[in-house]
């Protein structure tokens, strides 16, 4: 007889489809299934809107949604500018935006003079001037303007600001989206943050976020351990010896047995009778404050 092992292959993982657990990640799997079918619309906006801020330049706007990058240790090297951005559609929170000083810099030369200059290594320049942070901020606003007007039909964002002290938004909160300012020979890059309310609507905190179901027949069963406490007995060294010797020792059953996985207790029960078989009835659910 073959034992089928309960194991995934590792060729075969990719094709089971991942769970999310939490209701936060839940959320923000459904924001990001909404994202993704709207992303070459919002970057057709974003073209638009911005190509009115930086005249007589010819550029493409790339747009992707990031996931699994270190965008919190790239937050945290030197040269780079954070922005938030306070929105009021479709509710009330922020929006961030980050690039590195080169970005910066280019931004500043194509809103103002339409030619990338030369940039200084990061270390020769630390302070950027008065234009270079109007320039973000209007370029941080208009597009989420753009996106606003896209997706809700009206718009409502206001000037965006630095953000000194070190800050990466909360995780499954907010959509990280990178992107591209293509040109002929450059492209320049930045991040943006959208709350999730950009896609999903905001839900109580005791609702349930609506997933496509999962197809359950696709995961194997995963065995767990658990352990049925019946009784228990303090005895004698004396009586154990006896009961090897062939005594019997009586025991009287609890009325409330327990059903534990690990150390955690999950169910009450009792013991009954079927088919001239002994077994375990549930018969209350361990509850918590």
């Amino acid at each position: 007889m073959t034992i089928r092992s309960s194991i995934i292959p590792a060729a075969s993982a990719t094709a089971c489809q991942p769970f999310a657990l939490t209701l936060d990640q839940r959320r923000f799997s459904k924001a990001l299934l909404a994202a993704k079918q709207r992303l070459p619309e919002l970057a057709q906006a974003v073209e638009i809107e911005l190509g009115r801020l930086l005249h007589d330049v010819e550029f493409s706007i790339e747009m992707n949604l990031c996931q699994g990058t270190g965008l919190d240790s790239w937050l945290a090297e030197p040269g780079r500018l954070l922005l938030q951005c306070p929105v009021l559609v479709p509710t009330d929170g922020y929006c961030f935006f980050a690039l590195d000083f080169t970005g910066v810099h280019h931004l500043a030369d194509l809103a103002l003079g339409g030619q990338l200059s030369k940039v200084l290594p990061t270390e020769d320049k630390t302070e950027l001037s008065a234009s270079e942070l109007r320039v973000c901020g209007r370029v941080a606003q208009r597009q989420l303007l753009a996106m606003q007007q896209l997706l809700f039909k009206e718009q409502s964002a206001l000037p965006a600001t630095a953000v000194k002290q070190q800050l990466e938004p909360a995780k499954f909160q907010y959509l990280p989206l990178k992107v591209r300012l293509v040109l002929d020979s450059e492209a320049i890059s930045w991040y943006l943050w959208l709350p999730l309310a950009f896609f999903v609507e905001q839900d109580d905190s005791d609702s349930k976020v609506q997933l496509p179901a999962v197809d359950v027949a696709q995961w194997p069963q995963v065995p767990v351990l658990c352990r049925i406490e019946m009784a228990r007995k303090k005895v004698s060294l004396r009586q154990l010896r006896e009961c090897l010797d062939g005594a019997v020792l009586p025991i009287e059953l609890h009325s409330a047995m327990s059903l534990q996985l690990n150390k955690e207790r999950l169910f009450f029960g009792k013991v009954a009778e079927e088919a001239n078989s002994l077994v375990f009835q549930i018969t209350d659910i361990v509850t918590r404050e």
